[in-house]
């Protein structure tokens, strides 16, 4: 399969693309101009088979280079790499390029609280995901502002509005180090709390790729939660 890996340096994404390769697929991968791989060794083991495309993130023309005869895409935006604010032109970009090459398979990470599963979402870290948010409504200002969960919503909403795409979002739990275990749970029903390796996310994101994991659904993955 070939695939095209949406996330930059992100934790989810750079598992996503070592895992995609060790599994024989083909992977094209973009990342900022200024990235340093995370092993340098990747583009000499695997030269038939990655295709790095170094681009900033509102580059058109390498969207489409990105997709260009991809079967599937895996999008993985993670806060701590990419402005939450460019999630939404990114996936506007993106989706323009998939039907312009007419790929339609899409895998969407995002993340617990996106969307309707904000109602089992706990307060503090809600704050912590929207704290400007708070901040404004503090000061009863209307100014424009972004929150992290609000940005992965509106992404997600992007991607179930577009008819001709193939869908499924992965929302994790809190993502953290460690190896891929093949231990969670994913289920379309929403999870409270939890946590799960970025390795395991991503261990998630091809498995839905290799068996077509239902179409049209968004599931909450983890490790040990109460499942609503």
């Amino acid at each position: 399969m070939r695939i095209a890996v949406v996330g930059g340096m992100g934790a989810v994404a750079q598992h996503a693309v070592v895992q995609a390769l060790e599994a024989g697929h083909f992977v094209s991968w973009m990342v900022n101009p200024t990235d340093h791989l995370p092993d340098p060794c990747l583009e000499t083991d695997f030269p038939q088979v990655l295709c790095i495309i170094r681009s900033q993130w509102d580059n058109s023309e390498k969207y489409d280079e990105l997709v260009a005869e991809c079967d599937a895409v895996l999008v993985a935006l993670d806060f701590n790499h990419t402005r939450p604010e460019q999630f939404v032109p990114i996936q506007h970009i993106l989706q323009k390029s998939m039907r312009k090459h007419n790929v339609q398979r899409v895998i969407l990470v995002t993340m617990h609280g996106s969307a309707e599963s904000s109602r089992q979402l706990d307060w503090e870290l809600w704050a912590k995901l929207n704290i400007n948010q708070v901040f404004y409504v503090a000061l009863g200002t209307m100014a424009p502002c972004w929150s992290i969960v609000s940005q992965y919503s509106a992404q997600e909403q992007i991607v179930k509005n577009a008819e001709s795409l193939k869908y499924t979002i992965l929302r994790p739990a809190a993502v953290t180090d460690g190896p891929a275990t093949g231990t969670y749970l994913a289920s379309p029903s929403h999870i409270f709390g939890g946590y799960i390796s970025a390795a395991d996310v991503a261990d998630c994101a091809l498995k839905a790729l290799d068996h077509d994991m239902d179409v049209s659904q968004a599931f909450s993955i983890a490790y040990s939660s109460r499942v609503a």
